[in-house]
């Protein structure tokens, strides 16, 4: 599907931001977006850099459904199948064969991972105003 920069940039904005809460330990002092604020910003860099290696690809593996005054609505299946194009691609980029040699569960926990971060960014994404001319408000 077609994305604007803005959608994807916002998407991988917020699911880093997500993973970041969800592996932060809950002993620590501070809200997590008092500690994301102070992570430096090569720290942010490499926290959305490699959530954007595993959600960008899939993202661009999701159907083609424009939608206006809401966000795309995919079935599961929809997700899995982008998450396992995804996966399988990033894989064979790292290691030719890497895909076909890793286990049944490890590959289904993968597609599974990468289907719910791709949810989590479709959800995260600003609202769209045009389908066609793929026009989002710059300014909130």
């Amino acid at each position: 599907m077609k994305f604007t920069e803005r959608e994807m940039t916002t998407a991988i904005d917020v699911v880093a931001r997500q993973l970041f809460s969800a592996t932060r330990p809950p002993w620590r002092k501070g809200t997590a977006e008092e500690a994301w604020q102070q992570l430096a910003p090569i720290d942010k860099y490499h926290r959305r850099s490699a959530v954007g290696e595993a959600v960008l690809p899939a993202l661009v593996a999701l159907p083609e459904r424009p939608t206006v005054g809401a966000p795309p609505e995919f079935s599961k299946d929809e997700y899995a199948e982008a998450a396992e194009a995804a996966s399988r691609s990033l894989l064979e980029q790292r290691e030719p064969g890497g895909w076909d040699a890793l286990p049944d569960k490890k590959r289904a926990r993968m597609v599974r991972a990468t289907a719910a971060l791709t949810r989590a960014a479709v959800t995260a994404m600003p609202i769209r105003q045009d389908p066609d001319a793929l026009v989002v408000p710059d300014h909130p």
